[in-house]
């Protein structure tokens, strides 16, 4: 079975929310994903990256993701991202991964802010998985 790696930047990165939008837990390791930005989406509580040279996104590498678990996270993702191929940094050796890029005609729709994961964790997982499992 052709298997492909998944960089996890924003609420991906929590195992409950990969359960619930796969159906199924994934081993993750820490990855640094280099030239992108990590910003907050307007009136959202969720992430997006952009390309940006000198900066990096700390996240979570998903390795062996089968292709229905893909579908599932293409479906999950909104229609602002764009999934593209990648170089990720695992201990400083270089990985493909998949990866959901914010596309450029939504700029408008993000903030000047980094997105903070604990902030997320401590103000809206709980209700965010509830309203995840029930899509």
């Amino acid at each position: 079975m052709l298997t492909s790696s998944v960089f996890a930047y924003g609420t991906l990165q929590i195992p409950e929310v990969m359960l619930a939008v796969t159906g199924r837990s994934f081993k993750s390791i820490p990855a640094v994903l280099n030239g992108y930005q990590r910003l907050a989406v307007k009136n959202k509580t969720y992430p997006a990256i952009l390309k940006r040279d000198g900066c990096y996104v700390n996240g979570v590498l998903y390795q062996n993701i089968d292709a229905e678990a893909i579908t599932l996270l293409d479906q999950f993702e909104d229609v602002c991202y764009d999934r593209e191929l990648v170089d990720i940094d695992v201990d400083n050796k270089m990985e493909k991964a998949f990866v959901y890029v914010w596309k450029d005609e939504y700029k408008n729709q993000l903030s000047n802010e980094e997105w903070c994961l604990e902030e997320f964790k401590r103000k809206y997982l709980k209700r965010y998985i509830n309203r995840i499992s029930k899509l």
